[in-house]
């Protein structure tokens, strides 16, 4: 199960310049490398962990400040915070650019455009709000948490629209940089997939650096919108617009730019919704679509064999169905 604890984090060191960042590593004797993350968060931030897995949240503003994978070993890898951190979430009320607002772990100073409040409880994480931009008066409820037994976290969020009709967008976006603890630089092989779970289909983006250490992230909602391999972030409404209208399609390219999942939810006057997706971590895009399978397939009301299910899922190639067709504008 997992545990909290509460962890304050140093301020380090902000570099950057409109939408281009700079990123630097700094080398140290034969043995040693300090990479330098520029705009790291210093804000308090309530920690999830199964041993292999941390997550930090941020309590000023609920956005992910830090995701550690095999946190056991000495190795451990901080697949957001190297270079630029992104790692944010946000809304927008329909195409309106001057409505768009964002929660970012880089600590600019608008870095809380929506204000909410944050919370722990038993092993997950609240963060609640209510989004008003263009005259929308939406309530949302964004929850973390854990998969027990898998390195997957799980982000779940309802919304109560309390005002009139809207066109709520909402998104996730992301810089994968893991592969600069291993020494391998900022960029990651980039693709779009289908995959297959014993509770659906599901539309997932991948990140995969140089030596295997892969994030997998989507969702079954029919209505999901993913991109892996542009743009770098998602940072303002023209850039979510774009998103949405032409989401892309890295194809396994290596680049260093983001990974990307949002939907946009048609909610009428007193209307409620729900989008929940998946993180799922591993040292190979075999064992990181295996997590996202499982933990996907236990939302199963029968459940499924775990042993089918591996076998299913290890044939690796053979449980990703490209997904070549136009998603979702």
């Amino acid at each position: 199960m997992a545990n909290l604890t509460l962890i304050t984090k140093s301020s380090m060191a902000i570099a950057r310049a409109g939408s281009i960042v700079q990123k630097s590593a700094v080398l140290l004797g034969a043995t040693s490398m300090i990479f330098l993350s520029l705009g790291t968060a210093s804000a308090k931030a309530v920690t999830l962990s199964n041993g292999s897995l941390e997550v930090t949240i941020r309590e000023d503003n609920g956005a992910i400040d830090t995701v550690l994978f095999d946190n056991m070993t000495f190795f451990a890898s901080d697949f957001f915070n190297p270079g630029a951190p992104v790692s944010d979430f946000g809304f927008q009320n329909g195409t309106n650019t001057s409505t768009f607002v964002i929660n970012t772990t880089t600590d600019f100073s608008f870095s809380t455009q929506q204000p909410v409040s944050v919370s722990s409880s038993g092993d997950s994480v609240s963060v609640t709000g209510t989004y008003t931009g263009g005259g929308a008066n939406v309530d949302f409820t964004r929850t973390y948490s854990l998969v027990p037994d898998f390195n997957v976290l799980s982000v779940s969020t309802e919304f109560v629209n309390n005002g009139s009709d809207v066109a709520l967008r909402y998104f996730d976006t992301f810089d994968p940089d893991q592969g600069i603890d291993q020494g391998n630089g900022f960029g990651t092989f980039n693709d779009v997939l289908s995959l297959s779970t014993d509770a659906g289909l599901a539309t997932v983006g991948q990140a995969t650096e140089q030596d295997g250490l892969t994030v997998v992230l989507g969702s079954l909602d029919p209505d999901v919108t993913v991109a892996s391999g542009n743009p770098f972030q998602i940072f303002d409404g023209f850039d979510l617009n774009n998103f949405f209208n032409d989401p892309f399609d890295g194809n396994g390219d290596f680049v260093d730019l983001g990974t990307h999942i949002g939907i946009e939810l048609l909610l009428a006057a007193g209307e409620s919704g729900s989008f929940k997706y998946h993180q799922a971590y591993g040292q190979s895009i075999t064992e990181a679509q295996e997590q996202f399978i499982l933990a996907k397939s236990i939302d199963v009301p029968e459940p499924a064999s775990v042993l089918g299910l591996l076998a299913v899922s290890a044939i690796g190639a053979g449980s990703a169905l490209k997904r070549k067709e136009a998603m979702k504008g």
